[in-house]
């Protein structure tokens, strides 16, 4: 892999390959964005490039030279990565750090260390780590990787070149499950429009089979009626209990009521996401108005964001499912 196989983040690519041209590699970088959209990926490639003996003249690793081969193996004795000793970063982590930036690196152009999940050091780490990049040495770069840059220390950010990652669009992302996944369209229009602008995400949901939850989770929607609480109940509770799941859930309730709220105002099935369900969309559309679409959308959004503050689960489920127009 190199630059020219990352997919989506050209921008990114661009200012880090100008940071090459020009020979002014920052001492510390900070990658921000959702989950697996690229950030450790993206640091990696860097590295790779910084220290190929063989780059192009767009500053692209080879991907064969020595360097290249041990940075791509995770052998490399220059490169090397930090993770979370169970719920933190601890500073034992950091100071292993600060002992191998005393010494020259053994063969690479620069020492190089990727902390994943960098939000995650205790406050003892951070300090410590802030002391590092107080006094940062030539001859190492420290890549910060996290998805919660607001939890870290702003005199840490504010000392690192900060790379924000945003989502990609799902258009983007359906182009590179058909490209290079080999879907057809539907399934990738589908899995992008369910990703969160993450190419990682999409990936991940098919391998969890989602269109066939999907397929079952909005059979059991066309069940559903406010006649029959039990109904309601019965499908607050298939959304599962684990946030993950329904977090997946809510996404393929908001695709099924945005194709609806679509299709009653163009009345076109081939801009559908979930077009193998055009016959619920269209009829759905029929009985409801472009305020209760609405509505619907404004109560799975809420419903997310209140499980995610870990409140009862079930309740917040169920009062939903009660709420929404069908």
């Amino acid at each position: 892999m190199s630059f020219g196989d990352i997919y989506g983040h050209e921008k990114k690519i661009e200012i880090l390959r100008m940071t090459l041209t020009q020979k002014r590699i920052g001492h510390a970088y900070l990658f921000s964005g959702i989950q697996s959209i690229g950030k450790r990926t993206l640091a990696l490639e860097f590295i790779k490039a910084i220290n190929c003996e063989k780059a192009d003249a767009l500053h692209d690793s080879c991907g064969e030279c020595a360097s290249c081969r041990k940075i791509r193996h995770e052998s490399h004795p220059d490169v090397f990565s930090v993770e979370a000793d169970g719920q933190f970063i601890r500073i034992a982590s950091i100071r292993q750090i600060q002992e191998r930036t005393k010494c020259k690196p053994l063969e690479a152009r620069k020492r190089a260390f990727i902390i994943d999940d960098a939000d995650k050091m205790n406050e003892e780490a951070a300090n410590a780590l802030l002391k590092m990049l107080e006094e940062p040495s030539p001859s190492n770069i420290l890549i910060l990787v996290t998805t919660r840059p607001y939890s870290m220390l702003q005199t840490i950010i504010s000392r690192c070149q900060h790379m924000r990652f945003n989502p990609l669009a799902s258009e983007a992302v359906a182009r590179f499950l058909v490209a290079r996944a080999g879907m057809d369209n539907q399934k990738a229009a589908l899995l992008a429009a369910l990703s969160g602008g993450s190419v990682g995400n999409a990936l991940e949901l098919n391998k969890e089979d989602i269109v066939a939850y999907r397929t079952e989770l909005l059979t059991l929607l066309s069940r559903t009626s406010r006649e029959d609480p039990f109904s309601l109940i019965n499908f607050a509770s298939f959304l599962g209990q684990k946030k993950k799941e329904i977090r997946q859930g809510l996404n393929i309730l908001n695709s099924f009521f945005r194709d609806v709220l679509i299709f009653r105002e163009v009345g076109k099935k081939e801009i559908l996401i979930n077009q193998d369900k055009s016959s619920f969309v269209a009829d759905c559309a029929a009985r409801l108005s472009g305020e209760q679409i609405l509505q619907n959308m404004a109560q799975i959004e809420k419903a997310g964001n209140i499980i995610e503050q870990n409140v009862n689960k079930s309740l917040t489920l169920e009062t939903m499912a009660f709420k929404l127009n069908y």
